[in-house]
């Protein structure tokens, strides 16, 4: 490892998942920074608790289709609304539990960061176009010129970062070209039975895959039912 790396921790789709958050912050107590691709809240139980992580370590983070979501649900008022069990949805709740100081953090947050660090060059977004990816260095070529210009155009090490699909990967379109996404924090899609939570970290270039057993994790369907037997009496 270089004198001078730098170990960043890349997190996605944390969805008002402390609990999991905080098992991550305690196996990666030495990051130096942190990154996430999106979706910070909704869908979980502890939004509040989340923006003020990401808020006080200055997280790295651009804006999840989530994220706006919520965002939209607070400012319509629906959350002040006295909604009957049934209709009562994550982001109304989402928007009850957050204050104006963490709608302003939201609304905030760009759609794209661009950085540069030990010899990489990154442009990280939620998402590239729904659910798609990219399949092959043309695209990829295509893509980053439209995200990030001329500004890293004589780096030849160049890493896109995705979230939204809560699928974790790796893709080499060639030797540095690639793309990744780091997972859910929050939860795994149900083709992924897994109850792990997925996160990568980055040392001096080089990208580990990690996923995470803990006692508190929540699967997507044991997350309705909590929701289910807690609101929707």
């Amino acid at each position: 490892m270089g004198e001078d790396a730098m170990k960043l921790l890349i997190l996605s789709d944390i969805h008002s998942n402390m609990d999991s958050l905080e098992a991550i912050m305690e196996q990666e107590p030495d990051s130096d920074e942190i990154y996430c691709a999106g979706d910070l809240v909704d869908v979980g139980f502890r939004p509040q608790d989340v923006v003020h992580w990401a808020r006080s370590r200055n997280v790295v983070c651009v804006q999840g289709n989530h994220d706006r979501l919520v965002v939209e649900t607070y400012r319509s008022g629906l959350h002040l609304q006295d909604v009957p069990p049934a209709e009562l949805t994550w982001p109304i709740l989402n928007a009850r539990w957050l204050d104006e100081a963490s709608i302003v953090y939201l609304e905030s947050l760009p759609e794209r960061v661009d950085f540069e660090i030990d010899g990489a060059a990154y442009s990280m977004q939620h998402m590239y176009n729904g659910y798609e990816t990219i399949v092959c260095y043309s695209e990829f070529k295509s893509y980053w010129s439209r995200q990030t210009g001329e500004k890293y155009r004589d780096n030849p090490r160049k890493r896109l970062i995705f979230g939204h699909t809560h699928r974790q990967s790796v893709t080499y379109l060639d030797n540095e070209c690639l793309w990744l996404n780091p997972g859910s924090v929050g939860y795994n899609r149900p083709d992924d039975p897994s109850n792990e939570t997925h996160y990568m970290t980055i040392m001096d270039g080089r990208i580990e895959m990690k996923r995470l057993p803990h006692k508190n994790n929540m699967s997507r369907d044991e997350l309705r039912r909590r929701f289910a037997e807690l609101y929707r009496k």
